[in-house]
């Protein structure tokens, strides 16, 4: 398959895809308006956020009967990324993540599940049950969407041709996308390819976790959803042209294969492979270099920070993240470890 898909997927948007299937829940519920232009000062806290869920009023939990079924026979191959990190003789966790799931990834592992019950505070990149779902359809439209830019004036020949055939092959709707940016137009599409292979935000990791702790632990957030959004904005067109490249080129059965890579944990061999790929596409060092240190580099080492500084109020933590910002060099891992923190590969 399309390795460079298959990182850009895994690496970069699977939280930010969750997100877009929000935005795709509630668009034929907002009125045809005009977008308003962008609003470039707008600026996010970087630091942890405790969520206080006692009261939340526009809370984005699933009902019921879309929690996951407690299945019997478990993948003895079933091995999902997870570390531990001692300080001062507290144990806590790092787990990776995927942020889309279905009922084949539940239960988790029992060490999983054990490592969760005993920490005390869940952390997580953003804090999905506290989304105000309108606010977030509104916010795309206001930085997402250029109604005096056409979509394909932002892209290449190249990826416009590529674009137009897979919106014929797929039979996506495509005309929808018409006035999207790139960035946004690419976490569509692939929200809408995992939800046509099954997936759902609704039994993502992320949300599972969240679910589990919204009456027992403290939550914590790492990043905000406006962090991510204008990051995503901001990014060079050049970068949106491969996300979106990457994604109509995608072959078939790459969700699932990304999918068994998180099952089976295999985080650094995954990212090795698809540095090694994106090179031998023809991806220069210098953009694949920008890329890392947009998506993962620079995150990383606020995520690190924002765990860190819960570890030295001794609290035990369980830090559920994209499992790509756990693998390779300047990791969270990497970073933490750089702090002293003791992380071992459970």
């Amino acid at each position: 398959m399309n390795k460079i898909s298959r990182f850009l997927l895994i690496a970069v948007v699977l939280l930010l895809i969750a997100i877009s299937a929000v935005y795709l829940s509630k668009t034929e519920t907002i009125a045809d308006t005009t977008p308003d232009t962008h609003n470039d000062s707008q600026q996010a806290s970087e630091q942890p956020v405790v969520k206080d869920h006692s009261n939340s009023a526009h809370s984005a939990l699933p009902d019921e009967t879309t929690q996951p079924e407690q299945l019997n026979d478990i993948d003895q191959e079933y091995s999902p990324a997870i570390w531990k990190v001692e300080h001062n003789g507290v144990t806590s966790y790092l787990f990776g993540s995927i942020h889309m799931g279905d009922q084949s990834m539940f239960p988790l592992p029992e060490p999983i599940r054990t490592a969760f019950s005993e920490s005390e505070i869940l952390v997580v990149e953003i804090d999905m049950t506290n989304i105000n779902q309108m606010e977030v359809a509104q916010t795309v439209q206001k930085i997402a969407i250029n109604p005096d830019k056409p979509l394909k004036d932002h892209l290449t020949e190249s990826t416009a041709q590529k674009y137009d055939e897979y919106c014929e092959e797929t039979q996506s709707p495509c005309q929808m996308f018409s006035s999207f940016e790139p960035w946004f137009a690419a976490m569509t599409l692939e929200a809408l390819a995992m939800q046509q292979s099954g997936y759902t935000e609704q039994l993502g990791i992320d949300m599972h976790f969240l679910n589990e702790a919204k009456n027992s632990k403290t939550i914590v957030e790492l990043e905000s959803l406006d962090s991510q959004l204008n990051m995503l904005d901001s990014m060079p067109v050049h970068l949106q042209d491969l996300m979106l490249l990457s994604t109509v080129t995608r072959e078939e059965g790459a969700t699932e294969s990304m999918v068994q890579a998180w099952k089976t944990g295999d985080v650094e061999s995954f990212l090795a492979e698809s540095e090694m790929s994106a090179k031998d596409q023809g991806i220069s060092e210098e953009d694949y270099e920008a890329f890392m240190d947009l998506f993962l580099y620079e995150r990383n080492q606020g995520m690190a920070d924002g765990i860190a500084e819960l570890l030295e109020q001794g609290k035990s933590v369980f830090a559920v993240v994209g499992a790509a910002h756990y693998g390779g060099d300047k990791s969270v891992n990497y970073y933490l470890e750089q702090k002293g923190y003791k992380v071992t590969r459970m």
